[in-house]
């Protein structure tokens, strides 16, 4: 009696299966002199800013480079949902910290294939947990 192997994580990948969807990926880098003082005086217009884009389902994921090469106050990622270059671009340069000359960004067009999402949501409580 013949009887297949189980399949194992090194099997062959069915590409066709993964996800393809293109994103804009904005990387922000602090212009030279600029202070953590400087970015939290304007943190809360920031913010701001970043909420009325996630309300009108513009942003996917966004947030502040905490360590690595060459970061510093101001430096993050922000995930946009734009049709095209130049509405990305257009979006990131209303950016209060850039507007104000805090930072500079740089588009990247990013295909999302693979990765894993999961959060609990209670209803009744109204918390979430995210994992």
């Amino acid at each position: 009696m013949n009887s297949m192997p189980p399949a194992t994580d090194h099997d062959a990948p069915d590409l066709s299966r993964l996800l393809g969807r293109d994103y804009w990926m904005v990387t922000s880098t602090p212009v030279d002199g600029t202070t953590a003082e400087d970015i939290a005086a304007l943190v809360p217009e920031h913010i701001a800013w970043l909420l009325d884009l996630e309300e009108r389902h513009l942003v996917f994921l966004s947030g502040p480079l905490v360590s690595g090469p060459d970061v510093g106050p101001g430096s993050g990622v922000t995930v946009l949902r734009a049709s095209d270059e130049a509405e990305a671009i257009s979006i990131a340069s209303a950016d209060p910290f850039v507007t104000a000359g805090l930072r500079t960004f740089v588009v990247h067009q990013w295909r999302l294939n693979e990765g894993s999402v999961s959060m609990r949501l209670s209803l009744g409580r109204g918390t979430y947990e995210w994992q």
